[in-house]
């Protein structure tokens, strides 16, 4: 069937190439409309009940994001301000943020001009007046407002907008710009930090990292392709497909409205990694086959028709990988698996329509050119390449047990690092260090004590209620007393609202009412209300960020209030924590499926136990030693790598299955050396398809966000792992399992 459909291919090739074209054109026009999307509460389930409690708070209680606004003493050159308490600093403050009250999507702001407008009816005329306000101060108010050096002040903005690219752009733009308006004395520096500044900056970041680590991974494969090749020619045979591949996935993305993120931001690198691999084993079969003399099209039927069956089992078992993402809890990880089973279905079928066209096209306008015929000579056939492929193919054969007892003392190295690996989702630990906005939460986390908040919801008929404030109160005041474990420096709720105007919690309803009448912590049928409290949560590790938030849970859970009231936590920094804890039970999930899935596809395939375990042992194995890498490398899973061992097993399996294909059809065909025979004619074509595959990985490296990064070298190493097991696993064990019928000159039939 294979061999018919590559005679229809061959024959039919330039309108194939026409229509392929005319994909090509609509795909480009897709690829305008794609959109980011930045906003963490959408790459969540939204059935959870803790998303639902999100949307409570963002819904019922006007819960926004935050802009920390950072004033701080950079240097202390001639004619400037020394010292955060100069008027002139407090001026400056104070009208940026009466710049900021103008814009409406502004619901609150707070500083250390407040507190003097508060307490004087001004700003300060002179210093004195600012120490005597503030040594008036409780030294803990004092030291959220001022750092203990006097070097450093903030301001907090409450921003309530619509979750979209638009307005994010916006908001942080105005708030640049009025940063930017205001005339700050000489030696003071500005920044703005927040969930606003650092998803702003996640942003711009993964905008520039799709189009760097894309053009990057186009770059590095050219130069692997030219000297494989060794001619800028003929290394554009296999990539022209590549490349309409890749345009194709993101024109669909656009037209079907899937947005880039975190996660599918890797994509256009990934699939030029991956469908690299399909252009590159057809190119080298149909060189091997002009190589013995046979015509152009000969040559590319034979190619299409014997490649193809290894191609289509290598594409089948990566998209079973890539299929088990789809199981994932999280949308972001389901729309990945989705895009990338797309992306390398294109990747594959370009491969097998447009690369047979390219390549003879190639050799037609060559031979216009020369006056004659020429067969291409390949690195992957001939010179020093060839050479160390030849006698590792005849050393596997003599000596199979010694490569294997090699590969169990290389799996014991890993073994170690498996125990070390940890877990990372927090949205500021995506971003590289030196970036402001990460140096400006990094100040508020060492000065301030953190300006994170946890919010928790109190459920009644009647929050009012006498018995259910007191009960509040005694819960703030219990979490508050636990500072020195949960971090918490600051609680707020209705009790403290209520104890403001009376002084105690009164038993009338009714004065209750009176004092919540302006409160924004109860909803409008007074049903529901916050205790909020503040402190350093993201700042710490992810051991003690998980630690606190099982605190506040546990804490909600054993709370002593009435019958029918509900208490629970909810909040940015516990959602967060939400994601940390699917992402933990993804990981085994997606790993279980996809490594499921692909075993049940080769042994489809194959319908043979020793076959498949001489393909599947390689791809066991590399994943293996890539969580060992991960783990001594202290590379964290976070929401993009959960699904990374579901990749390599579905990308591992293609070394060894291109290895056996070869080895059974030399067997079958009577080869007396099978395995030097198969080593020796793919394992080059395995080399260049990995190197080709790392290469697109390994350009993710450039791009600036960690998570990408980390994304890159996990991916880039379990290539290279998986390779190299197939390399020494496939052919001795396929040796020691057919070794006595080889030498009886038998095959299996």
């Amino acid at each position: 069937m294979l061999r018919s459909i590559a005679r229809i291919i061959v024959r039919y090739r330039i309108p194939f190439g026409i229509l392929t074209l005319f994909l090509l054109v609509v795909s480009i026009y897709g690829i305008q409309n794609l959109q980011f999307e930045t906003d963490l509460y959408k790459e969540l389930p939204q059935n959870l009940q803790s998303i639902k409690d999100y949307q409570i708070l963002q819904n019922e209680f006007q819960g926004g994001d935050n802009v920390i606004i950072i004033v701080k003493i950079s240097n202390i050159e001639e004619g400037g301000v020394y010292d955060i308490r100069d008027p002139r600093v407090i001026d400056s403050v104070y009208k940026l943020e009466q710049k900021l009250k103008e814009h409406p999507y502004v619901s609150q702001t707070f500083s250390i001009a407040d507190v003097f407008m508060q307490s004087l009816g001004r700003l300060p005329r002179n210093e004195a007046e600012v120490k005597f306000v503030l040594n008036a101060l409780p030294e803990d108010v004092r030291n959220q407002l001022v750092s203990s050096d006097y070097t450093m002040t903030l301001i907090a903005v409450t921003i309530s907008r619509d979750k979209n690219q638009r307005t994010l752009t916006q908001v942080y733009r105005d708030i640049q710009r009025d940063i930017e308006d205001t005339n700050f004395p000489k030696n003071v520096e500005v920044a703005q930090t927040g969930s606003i500044g650092i998803t702003y900056r996640i942003l711009t970041l993964l905008q520039s990292d799709l189009n760097k680590t894309m053009a990057i991974a186009f770059v590095m494969v050219i130069f692997l392709l030219i000297y494989f090749y060794r001619s800028p020619v003929r290394a554009l045979i296999p990539l022209t497909p590549l490349a309409f591949g890749v345009t194709m996935t993101l024109g669909f993305m656009g037209l079907a409205g899937i947005p880039l993120g975190i996660t599918t931001t890797t994509v256009g690198a990934m699939i030029v990694g991956m469908g690299i691999d399909y252009g590159v084993h057809l190119t080298n079969r149909y060189y091997e086959e002009r190589k013995k003399g046979r015509s152009i099209e000969d040559s590319a039927e034979e190619a299409i028709a014997e490649t193809g069956k290894a191609l289509l089992g290598a594409a089948l078992t990566t998209i079973a990988g890539f299929a088990a993402l789809g199981f994932s809890v999280l949308p972001a990880l389901q729309r990945l698996g989705f895009v990338l089973i797309v992306g390398l279905s294109l990747a594959a079928l370009n491969a097998v329509i447009i690369t047979p066209a390219v390549i003879m096209l190639e050799e037609d306008l060559m031979k216009l050119i020369r006056g004659h015929s020429e067969i291409p000579e390949i690195r992957a056939h001939s010179g020093f390449l060839a050479q160390i492929f030849s006698v590792l193919g005849r050393s596997i054969k003599n000596h199979p047990k010694t490569y294997l007892t090699a590969v169990i003392l290389l799996t014991l190295l890993f073994t170690y690092g498996i125990t070390q690996i940890t877990t990372e989702v927090r949205m500021d630990k995506m971003l590289p260090e030196g970036i402001p906005e990460i140096q400006a939460i990094n100040d508020v986390n060492n000065e301030f004590g953190g300006m994170d908040e946890v919010d928790v919801i109190v459920q009644a008929d009647d929050v009012r209620n006498p018995v259910i404030v007191r009960d509040i109160y005694r819960f703030e005041k219990s979490v508050l007393a636990d500072s020195y474990y949960n971090n918490v420096f600051e609680g707020d709720s209705i009790a403290d609202t209520v104890i403001k105007d009376y002084g105690y919690i009164p038993e009338d309803k009714k004065k209750i009412n009176k004092a919540l009448e302006d409160s924004n912590l109860v909803t409008d049928d007074y049903s529901m209300t916050l205790v909020r409290f503040k402190g350093n949560f993201m700042g710490t590790s992810q051991e003690d960020f998980n630690r606190i938030m099982r605190y506040f849970e546990e804490e909600s859970s054993n709370a002593n209030f009435p019958p029918g009231v509900s208490v629970r936590v909810t909040g940015d920094s516990y959602i967060n924590y939400v994601l940390n804890e699917l992402t933990n039970r993804d990981i085994p999930r997606i790993s279980t499926y996809g490594t499921l899935f692909v075993v049940l596809i080769v042994l489809l395939l194959f319908r043979s136990p020793k076959t498949s375990m001489a393909m599947i042992l390689p791809m066991f194995l590399g994943a293996f030693w890539t969580l060992g890498f991960m783990g001594l490398a202290r590379i964290p899973f976070d929401q993009t790598l959960a699904g990374v061992i579901s990749m390599i097993v579905g990308l591992g399996v293609d070394y060894g299955m291109h290895l056996t294909h070869r080895f059974k059809e030399e067997m079958d065909g009577g080869n007396p050396h099978p395995i030097v025979t198969a080593v020796e004619s793919v394992g080059p074509g395995i080399l260049v398809g990995a190197l080709t595959t790392a290469g697109g990985f390994l350009a993710l490296l450039f791009g600036s966000l960690t998570p990408i990064h980390n994304f890159g070298k996990a991916l880039a190493f379990g290539i290279f792992a998986s390779m190299t097991a197939a390399y020494l696993v496939t052919p001795s064990l396929l040796q020691l399992f057919y070794g006595k019928e080889i030498k009886r000159g038998g095959g299996e039939k």
